[in-house]
C-alpha cells in the first residue's frame, strides 16, 4: 500500500489563526478538557486510526504559553516508521534510530521546515529540532510505503486520541480557547472552544475522511521512485 500524501491539508489551520480572547486567562482556575473524535468514513469502512488524532488548544492572542520541551524516539523497524504519529511543542527534539538490519533514510519536506538525515545503517541514530509549528510528514527516500507524521504545535495543552477517539487534556486554564483536531486522513477542523473553571466534558470534534484517497509521494528530490513498487532493500 503505498503512503497516503496529505501535505497541506488542514496544516495551515493547525498552526496558524486565532480566537480573540473573551474572557481574562486565570493563572489559577483549571480544568480537564475531555472528548471524543470521531471520523467520518466511507460505506462499510471502519475507522481504525482514531489513535492517531491530535487535539491541541491553541491560545489566545497575545498569551504566551510556557512550552515544555520533550524528546520524542521515532524507531525504523520492520520497514515501518514506529510511532506513525508524534506529537511535540516547538523546540522539542526527535530521533530517529535504525533498527533494522539495512540501510533507512528519513527526510521531511514540508512548508514548516525541511530535513533529510542521509542513509543511516542498523543502530545508527540521528536528532532534529523541530523549531516550528506544523506537520511534518516524514518519508524514507529507499522505501517508498515508509511514511510518519511530526505534529509541531506552539501550546502546552493537546494530546492524542485513545483508539476509541476519547481524550482528555488536564489543568487547563479557564479561558478561551480554539480547538484543533487533526487526523492523517481527515484533515483538520477547528471551532473556538470556551472553558470554564470546571473544565469541559463535550469537546467532540467529527472529522469527514470520506473524500480521502491515498497517493504515492515522491522521493526526497521531487522524484518518483525508480525501483518496482518503490522498494529498495
Amino acid at each position: 500500500m503505498r503512503s497516503p500524501m496529505v501535505i497541506g491539508r488542514g496544516t495551515a489551520a493547525m498552526v496558524a489563526g486565532a480566537v480573540m480572547m473573551l474572557s481574562p486567562l486565570p493563572l489559577v482556575a483549571q480544568g480537564a478538557v475531555s472528548g471524543q473524535v470521531a471520523v467520518l468514513e466511507k460505506a462499510g469502512t471502519v475507522s481504525a486510526d482514531l489513535a492517531n488524532s491530535v487535539i491541541a488548544l491553541e491560545l489566545p492572542v497575545g498569551v504566551k504559553p510556557k512550552l515544555k520541551v520533550a524528546h520524542a524516539l521515532v524507531t525504523m523497524h520492520g520497514r515501518e516508521f514506529i510511532p506513525h504519529v508524534s506529537v511535540l511543542t516547538i523546540g522539542s527534539t526527535v530521533q530517529f534510530q535504525n533498527q533494522d538490519p539495512f540501510q533507512h533514510n528519513a527526510f521531511s519536506n514540508s512548508a514548516a521546515g525541511t530535513f533529510d538525515f542521509g542513509l543511516s545503517d542498523r543502530g545508527t541514530t540521528v536528532d532534529q529540532v523541530l523549531r516550528r509549528a506544523g506537520v511534518f510528514p516524514v518519508f524514507c527516500n529507499i522505501h517508498a510505503r515508509m511514511s510518519a507524521y511530526l505534529v509541531v504545535v506552539a501550546t502546552p495543552y493537546y494530546v492524542q486520541a485513545g483508539t476509541d477517539g476519547r481524550f482528555t487534556i488536564a489543568a487547563v486554564p479557564a479561558g478561551t480557547y480554539t480547538l484543533h483536531v487533526w487526523n492523517e486522513r481527515g484533515g483538520d477542523v477547528s471551532r473556538a472552544l470556551v472553558v470554564p473553571a470546571a473544565g469541559v466534558t463535550d469537546a467532540n470534534a467529527q472529522l469527514d475522511a470520506r473524500g480521502f484517497q491515498t497517493a504515492a509521494h515522491k522521493n526526497k528530490f521531487g522524484q518518483d521512485y525508480t525501483s518496482a513498487g518503490g522498494e529498495r532493500y
